[in-house]
């Protein structure tokens, strides 16, 4: 055993310090100034976009990670995931190359999936469906933005340091897309954002409490460190499972459903076709322009604004998320509590947390040293899942048309009496 963890461990830092390199939202995120053209253009002109140099050879880490691939040759559960992430990591390194090209929409469909895939464990649900439901909900009606990013930074520190410690970095920075951004060990604040008091603690919840802490959860294990970095298709259960913490902290609302329905909305369109401008005049009627082209840009960077071919990232959430949560259901039913620290214990696909609460068992593998704010209220968690399991037995649909069916005819019932209000009844004949 002591050969094959050391063996095992070799390998796991071999595909972790090959990745070091590969940053895709840095290869692909816009200069700030492709969007100050834009509007200098009236936003009537396709943006102008070009992407810096990867800042490594790309070939050569594709072919290490190949050559490295072939060192690993047996044939057990655990040695077929390191070859596969070999592979996962060759695929991003060959996306990114393809940047600005429609190679570059195949890899990422590889990678992430498509807006309009159905979920493998019931057929009946498809991802668009969700996110158009979730993008049809109203909108939240007391939630204002008034925190600014500087004290943004110093409340998430607030709510992730009792958690984290010093391990997690909280900080701003000019230099991202969305909002926030989280690494393996910090969490960057978009300088000059505004939030609300709900938003700063989503974001806390989300990327600190969850992607920080499941990656420094990884980098501890002793033997797989790749967890650190994720096992293969890990990025729908890493999205999913923190929207997840953000509900289940009760830190999110119907905005945050509807904006992440509208970008695999978008997603979908510039798919079929559509174009940049066509997109954004379309999330133009949802959210203000800037808005609207910062949303625009997460869907077209690294693709072709010409449409037809966008970057499929922001398609995951709706499948992981429910997939998340009913991974959650699932492990909660019995309950089966080693099952979720698994789970907890670095970056997996949700298949992947049964093999890994095996290899706890047996010493490869340890459990979380950090555990998320909501794992902590175990009987408040407990009740939400027997809650949910519960609702789960009807169908919304069904019930609604049972009402309708009733109050209808209590309706109609109630405009016969009225009508019959004041008028005396016809005397009995002798």
């Amino acid at each position: 055993m002591a050969d094959a963890k050391t063996y095992l461990r070799r390998i796991s830092d071999e595909i972790v310090a090959l990745q070091k390199p590969i940053r895709i939202l840095k290869a692909i995120n816009w200069d700030p100034r492709v969007h100050h053209r834009f509007f200098a253009r009236h936003a009537t002109e396709l943006p102008e976009v070009h992407y810096a140099p990867l800042g490594f050879d790309a070939h050569a880490v594709a072919r290490s990670l190949g050559a490295l691939r072939h060192r690993i040759h047996g044939r057990n559960p655990v040695e077929d995931l390191l070859r596969r992430k070999c592979d996962e990591f060759a695929l991003v390194v060959h996306m990114l190359s393809a940047r600005g090209t429609r190679r570059f929409y195949q890899y990422s469909v590889q990678l992430y999936g498509e807006a309009n895939e159905r979920f493998a464990g019931d057929r009946r649900v498809d991802n668009l469906g969700i996110a158009r439901a979730w993008a049809s909900r109203p909108p939240a009606r007391t939630e204002v933005a008034a925190i600014d990013s500087a004290k943004a930074v110093e409340l998430i520190r607030g709510i992730v340091e009792p958690v984290l410690g010093r391990h997690c970095a909280i900080k701003e920075s000019s230099r991202i897309t969305a909002n926030a951004a989280a690494g393996g060990t910090h969490v960057a604040i978009k300088k000059g954002a505004i939030f609300t008091e709900r938003q700063v603690r989503a974001l806390a919840h989300h990327e600190g409490l969850w992607h920080v802490l499941t990656s420094l959860n990884g980098y501890r294990q002793p033997v797989l460190t790749v967890l650190g970095v994720g096992m293969p298709r890990f990025t729908e259960s890493q999205e999913g499972g923190g929207i997840v913490s953000e509900y289940l902290t009760g830190s999110i609302t119907n905005d945050r459903f509807r904006e992440l329905g509208e970008r695999t909305i978008a997603v979908d369109m510039a798919a079929q076709g559509a174009d940049y401008l066509q997109v954004f005049n379309y999330l133009s009627e949802k959210f203000p322009p800037a808005k609207s082209a910062q949303l625009c840009e997460r869907v077209f960077r690294g693709g072709v604004l010409a449409g037809g071919a966008p970057f499929t990232k922001d398609a995951v959430y709706q499948r992981g998320y429910c997939r998340t949560f009913n991974f959650l259901r699932i492990a909660l039913a019995k309950p089966d509590l080693d099952l979720l620290l698994a789970f907890l214990s670095g970056k997996m696909a949700i298949e992947d947390a049964w093999l890994i609460k095996a290899l706890i068992a047996e010493g490869l593998c340890v459990s979380p040293s950090f555990t998320p704010e909501w794992y902590r209220d175990l009987d408040g968690l407990l009740a939400t899942m027997t809650h949910s399991l519960t609702m789960n037995r009807f169908s919304a649909e069904s019930v609604a048309r049972y009402l309708d069916r009733r109050v209808a005819r209590q309706m109609q019932a109630a405009a016969a009496d009225v009508a019959d209000i004041g008028v005396e009844a016809e005397p009995e004949r002798p």
